[in-house]
């Protein structure tokens, strides 16, 4: 079984980056890169985090080594956007009519219930405030 510092290295030569360049993405030092792969130094897998975003790698692999080395991404299924060049119509989406705007008087403060003693003492401010 190999280690992390095997399928790190792996995953270099695959994507075909130096040890400086995944140095860069990590925000490392090129030594760092170095002692990894070597196995001097414990991988740590926070910084790793740039390379799986970048390249997709798949964190199963690179630290269990499970799996693939990339994560599977599954294709959206979508319409073709360009039109049928073989169909002699044109056809487009039907586009709804707007609906009638329809000005409505915004009520402030509900007067359906009583009132309350909060409500009692904000209700000279806030009628005070429609008026200017």
């Amino acid at each position: 079984m190999s280690s992390v510092a095997d399928r790190l290295r792996e995953f270099r030569a695959a994507v075909g980056l130096t040890q400086r360049e995944v140095a860069s993405l990590c925000g490392l030092g090129k030594r760092t890169i170095i002692y990894w792969e070597m196995g001097e130094r414990e991988i740590k897998c926070t910084k790793l985090v740039p390379l799986s975003e970048e390249y997709d790698l798949d964190f199963n692999w690179l630290i269990l080594g499970r799996g693939n080395m990339f994560n599977e991404t599954v294709e959206p299924q979508s319409e073709s956007l360009e039109p049928d060049l073989e169909s002699e119509e044109e056809t487009y989406p039907e586009i709804p009519e707007p609906s009638p705007v329809v000005e409505e008087k915004q009520q402030w403060v509900d007067d359906s219930q009583p009132l309350q003693k909060e409500q009692e003492d904000v209700l000279p401010l806030i009628q005070r405030l429609r008026r200017n």
